[in-house]
């Protein structure tokens, strides 16, 4: 037993010391993260996209009109950089202006509104940026909204209606909106923790992509090297994890930090989260070196983990509705260990979650786990074999 866990010890120390021999893994592991989740948590600070810009063309150029440009202007989504009031070239001028909208108000915009004949304002949104044109494209329309309201209202009033009946008939029905779970509609809430997190689940997947591959490669897994100490491939299998593991637990705690400086909601139940977080980098790290066991090449197993890598937060359902995505990919996401992760932190970091709630994803994990595991062991045994059986030189 004493022989194992020394044994155990000197294989830990031997990869910390391979870890450590490649600066530039040391700076990608270690610094990367720290810098990438400072800068992203900087871009998404306010949250909510602000001031916004807009164009209004105002053929018109009456009070009424200029009410409206006045409300684009007082709306904090949008900021009015230009008035024109003559026809522009939409093109040219969103290329000019990097505007992303433009509001065109028609001639007669005022008389047709007292003549009852319904003018049409036309918005041209710029759609390269479908967030911020998303944004644009509410705050004009509240803005529209409002001003229909107070129109309405107004008419009504004049005909002799008292206020309380005319806001009454100019609104049939009231309808009542309630933001659950990011009311602030925060893209710092929402994006960072799932992007930084997506990031150690590359750089998991990059670094145990050589755990093996390195060994073949530089002839030490054999008897004379790696072999000589242990031919258990359980054993072998927890010797590569267990330092990204420990290396893992000081990004997390790095990342718990940059959460408290940015004010992120905290999980109700952080235990919990802390469990899926174990689990995610478990997952991840048998999944590559599971790649490592398959592919003895570093560079061929590198590039085809990058296939997995790369497109993991996009098919993950996270921003986008796996559901919606053709049979294959929702199938692919649910390999990814980063996938159920996600899914468990937006439970537990926006929704309030308990661990019940999350039972289904901490199960997928644990299928992951066992079936990666299961594999590896597998895949490792038998190559441990092949290489005992290679006569020594």
């Amino acid at each position: 037993m004493q022989q194992r866990i020394n044994n155990f010890v000197f294989l830990v120390k031997r990869e910390f010391g391979l870890f450590w021999s490649n600066k530039v893994f040391v700076v990608a592991f270690l610094i990367m993260p720290v810098i990438l989740a400072f800068l992203l948590g900087n871009v998404y600070m306010d949250g909510a996209v602000k001031h916004l810009k807009i164009v209004v063309v105002d053929k018109d150029n009456t009070p009424m009109s200029n009410k409206l440009t006045e409300m684009f202007a007082e709306h904090p989504t949008l900021h009015v950089i230009a008035v024109k009031h003559e026809t522009v070239n939409l093109d040219q001028t969103m290329l000019d202006t990097r505007a992303i909208a433009i509001v065109v108000i028609p001639e007669r915009f005022e008389s047709d509104i007292f003549n009852k004949r319904r003018p049409e304002v036309n918005t041209y949104l710029n759609m390269s940026n479908t967030v911020a044109a998303g944004a644009v494209g509410t705050a004009i329309t509240q803005c529209n909204g409002t001003l229909n309201a107070g129109i309405g209202i107004e008419a009504m009033k004049k005909a002799g209606l008292p206020a309380a009946v005319a806001t009454q008939r100019i609104q049939p029905f009231q309808l009542n909106l309630f933001q659950l779970y990011n009311p602030g509609q925060s893209y710092l809430v929402f994006l960072w923790p799932a992007l930084i997190f997506s990031i150690l689940h590359q750089l998991l997947l990059l670094a145990m992509a050589v755990s093996f591959s390195q060994e073949i490669e530089n002839n030490t897994f054999n008897q004379a090297g790696l072999l000589g100490r242990t031919t258990s491939a359980f054993q072998l299998i927890m010797v590569k994890i267990f330092p990204y593991l420990l290396l893992s637990m000081i990004t997390l705690a790095v990342f718990y930090l940059f959460s408290l400086h940015f004010k992120l909601p905290h999980s109700v139940h952080p235990e919990v989260l802390f469990l899926s977080q174990l689990l995610m980098v478990i997952s991840t790290c048998l999944l590559g070196g599971l790649y490592s066991i398959i592919f003895p090449s570093q560079l061929k197993a590198t590039e085809l983990l990058l296939c997995i890598a790369s497109p993991a937060f996009t098919v993950s359902g996270f921003t986008w509705p796996a559901d919606q995505a053709p049979a294959i990919l929702e199938g692919f996401g649910k390999i990814i260990p980063l996938t159920p992760y996600l899914k468990s932190l937006r439970a537990l970091l926006l929704e309030g979650a308990n661990f019940s709630d999350v039972i289904p994803f901490i199960q997928h994990q644990l299928i992951l786990i066992a079936v990666y595991f299961l594999l590896s062991f597998v895949l490792l045994k038998l190559k441990i074999r092949k290489s005992l059986r290679v006569p020594k030189d």
